[in-house]
């Protein structure tokens, strides 16, 4: 018979679980073999002995191991963009969506002001506490190509938006492929352009195509005299896409959208 092997709770410090409730107490629940308290605000109401609980882990201000049924913003290792909401002599406290703030490290803090998101990677302390750092370590990606991925905007370059992408990569939305204002720290949707040899990723926007071919025609009174053959440049300009983007969306409402030899019309 196999023994059964204790995670040391330390281990479990900036991760979503899921662990059974083994006691009921007046203050709270008690998860798992490794004895963590689920306080008794965050209890599931009519929550019994054997139920599993999906919880995150952290220490609170007292240093003690201690569950939350909080969604936290990103985990142990991931990247993203947090809202700074207080200051310190040694450093800033950010947003991380559960009770208690996320400590990060920072002498010169001055420029940075409450309400700015800052670009972070979750790390532990030497006493396996959550830290946020600035110092970001991304990861290669090796994933599906095709797949659409969510990528946050963290600092404006000459080429265009340096991105986190879903809280693990690098990548780059360029300028001249952007066609609407792009706010940092707003997730977006993309997709791959390109996987480059240093495990950066090109990147292109995903917006419903159809949606705003449609919205364009609408506001300029359902004609537009363009068509699949008009300059790339002229496509650009009225319909903020690229003309590739314009031919898939005319191509997609080939039986609602008409052509003559002026431009558009709807039916």
């Amino acid at each position: 018979m196999l023994e059964k092997v204790l995670i040391p709770k330390n281990w479990l410090v900036g991760q979503k679980v899921m662990l059974q409730v083994k006691k009921l107490l007046p203050f709270g629940a008690i998860l798992g073999d490794e004895e963590i308290l689920l306080p008794k605000k965050y209890t599931p109401q009519n929550c019994k002995i054997g139920d599993s609980i999906e919880v995150f882990i952290y220490t609170d201000s007292q240093d003690r191991i201690i569950a939350t049924t909080l969604k936290p913003y990103a985990l142990l290792g991931e990247i993203t963009m947090l809202e700074i909401v207080d200051r310190s002599a040694f450093g800033l406290f950010l947003d991380l969506g559960i009770d208690k703030h996320l400590f990060m490290p920072h002498k010169n803090n001055q420029t940075l002001k409450e309400g700015e998101k800052i670009a972070i990677q979750i790390t532990l302390d030497k006493e396996g506490r959550l830290l946020a750092s600035q110092t970001l370590k991304f990861k290669k990606y090796f994933g599906n190509p095709y797949l659409k991925l969510e990528a946050i905007p963290f600092r404006k370059t000459p080429l265009g938006f340096e991105c986190i992408v879903d809280k693990q990569y690098q990548g780059m939305l360029f300028e001249n492929e952007i066609f609407e204002p792009i706010v940092l720290g707003r997730p977006y949707e993309v997709q791959i352009k390109k996987k480059r040899k240093d495990g950066k990723l090109d990147l292109k926007l995903l917006k419903d195509e159809i949606k705003h071919f449609l919205e364009v025609l609408q506001n300029h009174g359902g004609r537009i005299a363009i068509s699949k053959k008009s300059d790339a440049k002229e496509i650009e300009r009225i319909f903020q896409m690229s003309k590739k983007g314009f031919k898939r969306a005319l191509s997609h409402l080939a039986q609602e959208v008409g052509q003559d030899e002026n431009g558009l019309f709807r039916k």
